[in-house]
């Protein structure tokens, strides 16, 4: 739901008689048990939930503690206003923000949406209080590459528990439909990673999910969103912890106490006849062992892809390392191969995200794999890469204004590229939308134009001009029609080729002012220029008819943006605006002090789609790519914003492969000092 950062009011702190009231609204709505021990009285709870959530591990709370650690005294709260979902749907709530240590950085912990009252949890929530909401799990790949973008969470994505302490079924008893659930992977399973709301009653849809389809759970939040990334200063979100988070009911806790009951069982079993647990408990654990292969088996084929994904062992840091520097070496190779010194096909300088989505990625071994990307690398970002390579002496860097790191040059000749030896590349899948493609008939861009419509389209422009009662009907017939600047040039020479003497004695490229010259065109809007012409009495044909066309007064431009087909039949279908024709609009500038920022506006006279166009940056830039409305404009106008200085992709590249000239981009750049 907060893909899009959510445009937040000025926060104000929360009362200490609204905070209380509050925490008591959520221990009330979440049914979170509170010790009977406490002197302060309590909300009703039921049983249930007292038993789903207590944990031996977990200290006794009082009222007062448990309501700090839901609610932290610095709480404070601000409305916020966003849009969701594809017809872009306006939201407005609250949210509520504190900080759980003393001292430590604020983060988002609760929202609410519209006049909903109940409130819902953020991860950074989650991470301090277990057992709040029942806790669902998932295979990691489907978190990592669907639930992190947004995606809901379907029926054959979930896995249950084997075994747990009163949900015989594998379901928590509370994951019922309308409910609030959290969602965590299986390597990390008591760490929850998204938050959602069930869209069917999981807690009665059995271990057998064969046959079943359709949403389970949709999602609200999740670790890596806008609301995550949110801090007072600034943006970034803090890394879910590392270990296990105890009070969460995780899938290894369940097995663990599955083997310690089938243990006591067997010795139960033996102690008549004399020993021989030992053996017991491992044809226990043997038909344990079966059983849950054969119930892994059963999940369906809707599952097969993912567990196969699963299976896959992680690379190490080391492996990804060298698959990077293997892609740089192919890149270079490549060029060497297919293009002439002394540059071989590159434009100086390459900025990070060029030498990432052009070079790098083309040429992984493992393109498909998520795990190979430049987080996962020991250099982490894409800047401290080129410092290696620089390192080894393979190119040249520098750091521009700004923070930025760019390419100045590349030592083609060095040992390691002369013997590179090419390796087999993947073949891209068919189903999985591409970003860019060169050829025009190549997989990546049929798949492209199949999700973006703009993608491929041809934009012609004209530009028309409605003449003044001035010009009528001395130059032109009709000052309800449109014409073009070459059919007012004609009109001027016709005028001029029927007056014969208006040339006469001077050579034909100086024309005579005559009374209808002087008053009509000159003197409509005259200028210091304008009367010094007519003081002369004279003026150059070609400045007559850039003097007619140019001046607003005479001439009222349109424009006409076509679609599409560009025939006089087309043309006729749509009616012309009034003005110059619009452009796409480019600001590079900064932003929290020395971040640098391209901010692209005005797309959607063009036709493209903001919300289409921002995962293509994401991906080509190699950056953070984010949609919102425009700042002071009309509602239905948005921006997009993405990391560093992005010209080059966006006019070269983005917005060519959309029938964009660069004419019609204007490029602000914000980041250069003033001039003296």
């Amino acid at each position: 739901m907060f893909k899009k950062r959510p445009e937040i009011k000025n926060l104000s702190p929360l009362r200490s008689s609204d905070r209380r009231k509050l925490a008591d609204q959520i221990i009330k709505d979440y049914d979170i048990p509170v010790p009977s021990s406490s002197s302060e009285q309590t909300p009703a709870v039921s049983e249930d939930a007292t038993a789903a959530s207590s944990s031996p591990s977990q200290p006794a709370l009082t009222l007062s503690s448990l309501r700090n650690s839901l609610l932290p005294d610095s709480t404070s709260s601000a409305r916020f206003t966003t849009t969701s979902g594809p017809n872009q749907t306006l939201l407005v709530g609250t949210i509520y923000v504190g900080a759980h240590d003393a001292g430590g950085e604020q983060r988002i912990l609760w929202f609410q949406i519209g006049k909903a009252p109940k409130m819902i949890p953020t991860v950074y929530t989650l991470w301090q209080n277990p057992g709040i909401v029942p806790l669902l799990h998932t295979p990691d790949f489907v978190v990592e590459q669907k639930l992190s973008h947004g995606s809901d969470l379907m029926i054959p994505g979930l896995v249950a528990r084997s075994r747990s302490a009163g949900h015989g079924n594998g379901w928590d008893a509370r994951a019922k439909k309308g409910a609030v659930v959290a969602v965590a992977g299986l390597k990390k399973d008591t760490v929850p990673m998204w938050v959602g709301t069930c869209d069917v009653d999981v807690s009665r849809l059995g271990n057998d999910l064969r046959g079943q389809k359709g949403v389970a759970v949709k999602g609200l939040h999740w670790a890596g969103d806008e609301v995550w990334s949110w801090r007072p200063l600034g943006s970034g979100g803090r890394e879910a912890p590392e270990g296990p988070i105890e009070g969460w009911p995780g899938l290894a806790e369940d097995m663990t106490s599955a083997i310690k009951d089938m243990k006591l069982e067997d010795d139960e079993d033996e102690d008549e006849g004399g020993g021989g647990g030992g053996v017991a408990l491992k044809a226990a654990s043997a038909n344990d062992s079966q059983q849950s292969q054969s119930q892994s088996q059963s999940r369906g084929k809707e599952r097969s892809d993912l567990a196969e994904v699963v299976d896959v062992p992680e690379p190490t840091t080391k492996e990804v390392d060298d698959a990077f520097f293997q892609a740089f070496l192919f890149a270079l190779h490549k060029a060497k191969a297919d293009n002439s010194p002394p540059h071989y096909g590159f434009d100086f300088p390459i900025l990070p995200s060029y030498l990432i989505a052009n070079m790098i990625h083309p040429h992984l071994k493992h393109q498909n794999d998520p795990h190979y990307n430049i987080k996962k690398t020991s250099w982490k970002n894409a800047k401290k890469f080129i410092k290696h390579l620089d390192k080894l002496k393979l190119l040249k860097s520098k750091d521009r204004s700004g923070g930025e790191t760019v390419i100045l040059d590349i030592d083609f000749e060095d040992a390691q590229i002369a013997n590179f030896r090419p390796y087999a590349l993947p073949k891209p899948k068919p189903s999985v939308t591409a970003s860019g493609g060169d050829a025009p008939g190549d997989a990546s861009t049929s798949s492209s134009s199949t999700s973006d419509p703009s993608v491929g389209q041809k934009i012609s422009i004209q530009i028309l001009y409605r003449v003044s009662s001035k010009l009528v009907p001395t130059l032109l017939p009709s000052k309800t029609e449109f014409y073009t600047g070459a059919q007012i040039a004609a009109a001027v020479k016709a005028y001029i080729d029927r007056n014969p003497e208006l040339t006469g004695g001077q050579g034909a490229s100086s024309i005579k002012l005559d009374p209808f010259l002087a008053n009509n065109v000159l003197g409509s809007n005259p200028t210091p220029d304008d009367q010094r012409t007519i003081a002369a009495g004279r003026i150059m044909r070609g400045a007559l008819q850039r003097r007619v066309v140019d001046d607003s007064h005479l001439c009222q431009p349109f424009h006409l943006m076509v679609r599409g087909d560009s025939s006089e039949n087309q043309q006729s279908q749509h009616k012309p605006k009034s003005g110059p024709p619009p452009q796409i609009h480019l600001t590079i500038e900064k932003r929290t002090g020395t971040k640098v920022v391209t901010k692209i506006t005005n797309l959607e006279p063009f036709f493209i789609d903001p919300q289409l166009v921002a995962p293509e940056l994401q991906k080509k830039c190699a950056g953070s790519a984010s949609v919102g409305q425009l700042t002071g404009g009309r509602p239905g106008l948005s921006e997009v914003v993405v990391q560093g200085d992005q010209r080059k992709v966006i006019v070269g590249d983005v917005l060519a492969r959309r029938g964009v000239d660069s004419r019609w981009v204007e490029v602000v750049d914000k980041t250069k000092g003033k001039k003296k």
